[in-house]
């Protein structure tokens, strides 16, 4: 019975979806939408009371299928910028699925309950924005990212780099309604945006100026960021494989005890309450001498780089004296 509930579910957005495109969504009533679906309006009353409820259910329905796709893109054994590309790809792959009902949504300020909780927030004397747990989880993956292929000197930029990222990911969208351009294939699209990132990325680490984003404006993002599964353990299970991969690579013995004592230490430091980075940093610094590790290495820079800044936002002020 829940497998065909939630059957008839997906048919419901589906044929909304298509019918908020062709009509709008305030010109789509309920009635159009029980008749497309070819049952009756109280049978589509009874998974939705209302259309706001309906409009809300796809918008949350649209966020947690890209959420997951987004996560299990990370979980792949990618390195950080393959990582990257892949959800890039996701993302666009997602706003083509949904980009009819989005713009739809701006043009008719339908925006599931968000700007209720606007004027909610600001009847009430509150100036802090309404953030979506989607949007700043999306910013920590693309600042993780960012960690693990041009390293930590890059994480003051990443708000800056976070806005030039998902600038060009819409614009590719916007190109053929705006521009008249034929719609730019989705491989040709991320090697643009990767040169692109690279260049802004080599000149802001080159010169060095001041962020037009400090960190200030999302450093409460990582404290409110949803729990990842896993996440915590992650860090762990990368260094345990490096343990198995220096098992069975054909190194020198002193270098193979080498990188496996820097392990043993790195692991160390991450189970502490207040990890030192300055340790962290030099068996970084130590197993990027042995080429087998390269690639894992990729992987678990930014996650340690997060895991870092997570226990830091939750240390108290007295810990940190």
């Amino acid at each position: 019975m829940a497998d065909k509930s939630a059957e008839r579910k997906h048919t419901i957005f589906a044929v909304a979806l298509a019918l908020f495109s062709e009509r709008g969504i305030k010109a789509t009533s309920m009635q159009d939408i029980a008749e497309r679906c070819g049952f009756s309006k109280g049978t589509l009353y009874q998974h939705f009371r209302s259309k706001e409820e309906l409009i809300r259910s796809i918008h949350e329905y649209a966020l947690g299928t890209l959420q997951e796709k987004l996560e299990a893109a990370a979980a792949e054994n990618r390195s950080a910028r393959e990582t990257f590309l892949a959800q890039i790809e996701v993302l666009l792959h997602s706003l083509i699925e949904f980009k009819s009902f989005m713009l739809m949504q701006i043009r008719e300020q339908e925006f599931s309950g968000i700007g209720d909780q606007l004027r909610q927030r600001q009847e009430e004397g509150r100036c802090a924005p309404v953030r979506n747990p989607l949007l700043t989880q999306a910013f920590l993956l693309i600042r993780r990212s960012l960690i693990g292929i041009y390293g930590p000197e890059i994480d003051r930029y990443s708000g800056d780099l976070s806005v030039v990222i998902g600038g060009l990911t819409f614009s590719y969208l916007q190109l053929a309604d705006d521009w008249g351009m034929p719609e730019i294939p989705i491989p040709e699209a991320l090697r643009h945006l990767e040169s692109m990132v690279d260049a802004a990325a080599e000149r802001l680490l080159r010169q060095q100026p001041e962020p037009l984003i400090p960190s200030s404006l999302w450093a409460e993002w990582i404290k409110e960021a949803p729990d990842e599964s896993g996440a915590a353990r992650r860090p762990f299970i990368l260094i345990r494989q490096m343990r198995d991969t220096l098992a069975w690579s054909p190194l020198l013995r002193a270098e193979r005890e080498e990188a496996l004592e820097a392990l043993d230490v790195l692991e160390e430091e991450l189970s502490a309450d207040s990890p030192r980075r300055a340790v962290v940093k030099g068996m970084f610094a130590n197993l990027k001498e042995v080429h087998v590790l390269h690639g894992a290495l990729e992987q678990l820079g930014p996650l340690v780089s997060y895991r870092l800044d997570e226990l830091s936002a939750h240390e108290s002020p007295s810990s940190k004296q």
